[in-house]
């Protein structure tokens, strides 16, 4: 701003600062909302409310929403995040992982949802209702998990110490949530029995909000007009043809088809010589095709910039809805930043509900005697599904020759392939013994049966005799 700026800024918008963009200008429009603050005062129920009822109708409603909610629980949970236990006794954590996964197979209350399910649930509520409360009960001497949507946690009436349904302690710690019936009355459950999954933005933040809330306004503003451009195309598309005329006395009996006009041809006439329909015009008229340019190529880009812009902070609009456009360098980096948007999630799943459904589980079946008490049963990992990739054989490629140079464990290995070590390995041995028992039973070398199905022959080579097997260039044995 120039100096007469600076001094209009003054007198009308008061004092000036050095930073520009903390400036009024009577060019610009106001910023909504108030001083900083905690974000339970801007996020207050109504507004919270407001966002989940938005964001849940265009969930319903809009396809390229509907993709972006579906893709991330797609990749994040897939068929289920599973235990790895990391105690120091092997045979305990195979023991306690069998424990949990038949647990999980009937973990939730109701009975019409499984643990894996239940993941896909609450990974899609994180992005369109911004949260979800996993509530552990016991029921008939059974444990489970009750999922809570966030519009039934709420407040009952104006109290001072719970906060859109929250019970918080002075120092901050939520001490009780309140879920809300259908009947007006409502329950405090204890923090210590409900999980509380939502993406944080603030440390102040007691409650989630839809991670696409920022698109809400641009998606509706798609919907309504994608609705009158079409009112429009279809409007076009009934009309085929336009007559021009520079005549007063035109009406609608002067565009006739096959009709002879006076001065003019015979339309009929040479109907019969040339075929086809003949339309007869009076001097001055010009009947032409009509052209209709909607949906214009400026307005499909309008609505591209839309998605993009609505797609930022959740998934690469690339990977959501179109990549023609992208080249391999720019597909990489694609499905690169949409991997790390998957972990990210994998890892909120993890912390704030798997992880703690572990020590529930697993340390119940411990003190009530199922299970032994070993050091260390508190650790867990969880394998993930497969990471998404565009160059699965180029990576699966440089992953062997990292775990030949111990540069990667097999672990890890299996890891990013959403497999589990104990798993493979196991099979591996029952495969193993498999080919040395069929073999002993026809009398072959256990190699070179084995050998028959990991690579293919560059000779046929006859059936060595039983009575060779100890040539010196019999391949080794498997023992």
């Amino acid at each position: 701003m120039n100096a007469f700026q600076r001094f209009a800024a003054r007198l009308f918008f008061g004092t000036t600062s050095v930073f520009e963009n903390a400036n009024r200008s009577p060019r610009r429009a106001s910023v909504p909302g108030s001083g900083p603050r905690d974000a339970t005062l801007d996020l207050t129920p109504g507004v919270r409310s407001e966002l989940v009822r938005r964001s849940r109708y265009l969930t319903r409603n809009s396809g390229f929403i509907r993709e972006i909610v579906s893709a991330m629980a797609l990749y994040s949970v897939g068929d289920g995040l599973k235990p790895q236990a990391e105690s120091v006794d092997p045979a305990w954590n195979r023991k306690a992982e069998a424990y949990f996964n038949r647990w999980a197979r009937h973990a939730e209350l109701s009975g019409r949802f499984n643990l894996t399910q239940c993941q896909h649930l609450v990974c899609r509520a994180v992005d369109v209702d911004g949260e979800m409360f996993v509530h552990k009960v016991e029921q008939d001497g059974q444990l489970k998990i009750q999922l809570i949507e966030g519009h039934r946690i709420g407040n009952s009436g104006e109290t001072d110490d719970v906060v859109d349904g929250v019970r918080i302690a002075p120092d901050g710690r939520p001490l009780s949530y309140r879920l809300l019936a259908d009947d007006g009355s409502h329950t405090d459950l204890p923090a210590a029995h409900v999980l509380h999954v939502y993406d944080p933005d603030s440390p102040s933040q007691l409650r989630g909000f839809p991670s696409l809330q920022h698109s809400i306004n641009h998606m509706i503003d798609e919907m309504e007009l994608l609705a009158l451009e079409k009112h429009a195309v279809k409007d076009n598309a009934d009309i085929t043809r336009v007559l021009t005329t520079n005549r007063a006395d035109a009406d609608d009996g002067d565009f006739r088809l096959g009709s002879p006009e006076p001065g003019s041809s015979d339309s009929s006439f040479l109907h019969t010589v040339l075929g086809g329909k003949l339309v007869a015009l009076q001097p001055g008229e010009d009947i032409k095709p009509f052209e209709s340019s909607r949906p214009s190529p400026t307005f499909t880009g309008f609505l591209e910039h839309l998605r993009r812009d609505s797609a930022l902070g959740m998934l690469p609009f690339e990977f959501a809805s179109d990549s023609s456009k992208l080249a391999g360098a720019g597909v990489r980096l694609t499905v690169a930043r949409a991997d790390r948007r998957f972990s990210y999630r994998q890892t909120l799943l993890i912390d704030r509900m798997l992880r703690p459904l572990w020590l529930w589980v697993v340390g119940n079946a411990i003190s009530e005697g199922r299970l032994p008490a070993v050091e260390g049963w508190t650790e867990v990992n969880f394998t993930t599904p497969r990471r998404v990739t565009v160059d699965a054989g180029r990576e699966a490629a440089q992953n062997r020759e990292d775990v030949k140079a111990g540069l990667k464990t097999l672990s890890d290995h299996f890891a990013e392939l959403g497999m589990d070590i104990h798993e493979e390995v196991e099979n591996r041995a029952r495969e193993m013994t498999l080919i040395r028992d069929t073999a002993a039973k026809y009398g072959l070398p256990p190699q070179l049966l084995f050998d028959s199905f990991v690579q293919q022959p560059q000779t046929t080579t006859p059936l060595p005799d039983n009575n060779d097997s100890d040539r010196d260039d019999e391949p080794p044995a498997i023992k």
